[in-house]
This record gives structure tokens, sequence and C-alpha cells, in this order.
């Protein structure tokens, strides 16, 4: 795990998901979210994006990302994926984390390289997802 963390900085950083420092900060401009119906066992559809001004902080150093919405989310990541890169060249970099409740869930950031770079945040749970368009904060 020791050399994966340095690794993965570097590689974030040639990817501009995050700057120099070891604490990153995002702002959120919308918000949207799907559920799974429990008797399909299939998702819903995408709600229709709500404006949304939250901070995002992810730092590398404790291992842990923040979302200052309404109910402050807190995930300690466990496990580092590889950079997934799409035939579009999009790319998403996922992290396998735990919630305050012990709760696993993966939490991805996607680059939309197909839509001008723009950048999302997703919070994946086996039955609802909600995702954040974002930018990063200088």
């Amino acid at each position: 795990m020791k050399l994966i963390k340095p690794i993965l900085t570097i590689l974030l950083l040639t990817v501009s998901v995050f700057s120099y420092s070891q604490v990153t900060k995002f702002k959120t401009t919308s918000y949207a979210s799907k559920s799974k119906n429990v008797s399909t066992n299939n998702w819903t559809k995408w709600s229709e994006p709500s404006d949304t001004e939250i901070l995002i902080s992810i730092d590398l150093t404790n291992e842990r990302i923040k979302i200052f919405s309404k109910e402050e989310q807190v995930y300690d990541i466990i496990k580092y994926y590889d950079k997934d890169t799409d035939s579009d060249g999009d790319e998403t970099l996922s992290f396998q984390c735990v919630d305050e409740d012990g709760i696993k869930c993966i939490v991805r950031f996607v680059i939309l390289n197909s839509q001008n770079g723009r950048k999302q945040i997703y919070i994946d749970y086996n039955n609802i997802m909600w995702m954040y368009n974002i930018y990063n904060l200088e």
C-alpha cells in the first residue's frame, strides 16, 4: 500500500484531477441521484440535476474524502483501483471506501474528455448512487 500511494499521486497529477498539495478541494455545480427498485432489481433513471454548491475535499495523506453537504459525508479509502479509460477517452479513477456507518461503497472520479474535460464524482452503493458535477478550486 505504501508503494501504491506515491504512484497513484503521480498518476492523479498527470490527469490533473489533483493539484500539487496532498489535500485537494473541489466545488460542486449540480447533483443527481438514482436508486435500485427493490422489486425489479433495476436502476431508475438519473434524477433531474439540481444546482448545488458544496465543498469536496480529498486528503490522500489521511486517505479520506469529505463531502460537505447538508449531512457531511466522510469516506475512508480502503483500496485504490487502477485508472480506467473507455473508448471515448473518458478516464475513471475509483476507490473502495467505507463511510461513517461502516458501509462499503465505491467513490469514482471521472474526467469526461469527450465533454471538454468535465469532471464528476460518483458515490456508488448497492442500492443508490449519486453524482456531483465538480470543478477544481485553486
